[in-house]
C-alpha cells in the first residue's frame, strides 16, 4: 500500500478503528450479498427456496429485504431460477444505503445522476413499487445498455434513461430546472474501497492528484444538479472512497454554497457506522457536516460515506 495513503488513513481513523480498515484491506472477497427483488418476490419465498438448496444465508438487521450469504459464494446462486428471472439481485450491502436512507413517497420523481451501477435505479423503483418515475442518466453507452438490461429483468417500469455528462444534463435538459423530487448523486471518486494489500493492482493508480481532479469533477456535477431539485425535497449525495476531500469537504461545499440545502440526520443503527468528520489535517468543516456518515469495512461491508440533504425554498 502507498505510503502517502496510509499516512493519511491514520488521520481519518482512530487507532481502533484504522485497526478495522486495515483488516478491510486484507479482506480477499467480502460475503456475497444480496437483495430480494419485491416486484416478482417476498422475502419469505426466497428464504424458503434457499432452504431447499441448503444454502446458508443470513437477513442483515438494518436493511429492510437485504441478505449476505455465510459460506457460499455468488455462484451458488447463478444456476437458481430465483437469480436468472430476477427475484435476487446480487448487490454489496454499503451500495444499498443510499436509496434506503432516500424518503420518497409514490408517484415522485427521481433523478440517478450516474445511473452506472445500475443497482439504484432498479432498486429504488423495486422500493417503491414501480409507483414513481426515475430519470437514470449516464454518459457511456455500453452502461446504458447493461441498465436497460437490469431493468427489463427485474421488471421495472416507469423509467426514461437518458445519456448526458452529468456536468451538462440541466443546460440539455432545460426542463429540469426544478423538476426532480429526489436526486441521487453517487458520483465518481477515487474509488479507495478497491484498495487491497494482496493485489498492488488494486492501488497502483492512486494519487492525491487523482482525488483533487475528482473533487473538482463531484463540485462541477453538484453545481449543475443542485438546481434540478424541487423546494423541500431530497439530494442523496455519496461515494465509495475514503478521502475526506471527495467526502466532508464537498458536503462542506455544498452548505457553504447552497445554504438553500439543509443537511439531515440519518438514522441507521449499525456498529461499523461512523459520523463525518468534524476536521482534517489542517482544514475544519462546517458543524453539520458530522451529519453525515462513513461505513467501515467489514467481510460483508464496503468503505461508503453517505450525506443526505433537504431543499427548503
Amino acid at each position: 500500500m502507498k505510503k502517502e495513503f496510509l499516512e493519511k488513513l491514520s488521520k481519518i481513523y482512530s487507532t481502533d478503528d484504522l485497526e478495522i480498515c486495515k483488516k478491510g484491506f486484507s479482506i480477499e472477497k467480502r460475503k456475497t450479498s444480496f437483495r430480494v427483488n419485491t416486484l416478482k418476490t417476498n422475502n419469505e419465498e426466497v428464504e424458503e427456496i434457499l432452504k431447499e438448496k441448503n444454502i446458508k444465508f443470513k437477513k442483515v438487521d438494518f436493511l429492510s429485504n437485504w441478505y449476505y450469504l455465510e459460506e457460499w459464494n455468488e455462484k451458488s446462486l447463478w444456476d437458481l431460477e430465483i437469480f436468472k428471472k430476477g427475484y435476487i439481485y446480487l448487490q454489496s450491502i454499503s451500495s444499498q444505503l443510499p436509496i434506503e436512507v432516500c424518503d420518497i413517497n409514490e408517484n415522485d420523481s427521481l433523478l440517478d445522476i450516474t445511473a452506472a451501477p445500475w443497482w439504484k435505479t432498479s432498486q429504488a423503483i423495486a422500493k417503491w413499487n414501480n409507483s414513481i418515475k426515475v430519470v437514470a442518466n449516464d454518459n457511456n453507452a455500453i452502461r446504458i445498455d447493461k441498465l436497460k438490461f437490469t431493468l427489463e429483468r427485474q421488471g421495472c417500469n416507469n423509467y426514461k434513461i437518458v445519456k448526458n455528462d452529468a456536468r451538462n444534463i440541466v443546460k440539455n435538459n432545460p426542463d429540469y430546472q426544478c423538476f426532480f423530487d429526489k436526486i441521487i448523486a453517487d458520483l465518481p471518486c477515487s474509488a479507495e474501497w478497491k484498495f487491497n494489500t494482496k493485489n498492488e493492482k488494486s492501488y497502483w493508480y492512486w494519487s492525491e492528484e487523482i482525488v483533487k481532479k475528482n473533487y473538482k469533477l463531484q463540485k462541477n456535477i453538484l453545481k449543475e444538479i443542485i438546481p434540478a431539485l424541487k423546494s423541500w425535497w431530497e439530494l442523496i449525495y455519496s461515494t465509495c472512497t475514503i478521502s475526506p476531500e471527495e467526502n466532508e469537504e464537498i458536503v462542506h461545499f455544498i452548505l457553504s454554497n447552497f445554504p438553500e440545502l439543509e443537511i439531515q440526520d440519518i438514522n441507521i443503527k449499525s456498529e461499523d457506522i461512523r459520523p463525518g468528520l468534524k476536521n482534517f489535517d489542517w482544514k475544519s468543516y462546517r458543524k453539520d457536516v458530522v451529519k453525515s456518515i462513513r461505513v467501515l469495512p467489514t467481510d460483508i461491508t464496503e468503505w461508503f460515506f453517505i450525506a443526505k440533504f433537504k431543499k427548503l425554498s
